[in-house]
């Protein structure tokens, strides 16, 4: 009886793992291209900071979310108060996007955002994310990145590192 009950437990666990497998989205290819772009690279400016991804034609899920984590720096990056723009295809640095296409929820520290987008970014397109903010203090700024795919139960993936330069205003030109 022992011997019975032990393996009925066995299956039971060994079909509920089959199922929690079963049961989480991921990507089959990630987005891995992944860039950002500030046309204003003096401190204290007013920037317009852009988050470019490339979803692959074969990443088999779209892109639901993305999160920049700001490495440890002098201080955190100025995103802006209000919720990013977004458009559709390459990167320029005249596009306006449109509103209500991504939500953001921040750290009380501004160091860590996440976007979601609305609607997620089907497979084949390249998503833009506009911030309207200002530069921060003169330093080199790093942000490790993570990628949502839309679904049920979903995988995040580590992205590639972003950096980008903020210089000091250069008076003797």
């Amino acid at each position: 009886m022992k011997t019975i009950t032990l393996s009925i437990t066995a299956c039971s666990l060994l079909t509920c793992l089959a199922h929690d497998v079963a049961a989480k989205t991921i990507f089959i290819t990630p987005p891995i291209e992944v860039k950002i772009h500030n046309p204003s690279s003096i401190e204290y400016q007013r920037n317009k900071t852009t988050l470019s991804i490339v979803v692959p034609e074969n990443a088999g899920t779209p892109l639901e979310s993305v999160a920049l984590h700001q490495l440890p720096n002098i201080e955190a990056w100025n995103w802006g108060k209000a919720e990013p723009t977004v458009y559709l295809g390459e990167y320029s640095i005249r596009a306006k996007g449109i509103k209500n296409l991504a939500k953001t929820k921040r750290s009380i520290s501004d160091r860590l955002i996440t976007i979601q987008l609305i609607p997620a970014i089907e497979p084949g397109q390249q998503v833009n994310i506009v911030f309207r903010g200002s530069n921060p203090e003169a330093s080199v700024y790093q942000w490790a990145t993570k990628m949502t795919p839309f679904g049920e139960n979903p995988i995040t993936y580590d992205g590639p590192t972003l950096r980008l330069n903020v210089y000091e205003p250069d008076y003797f030109r």
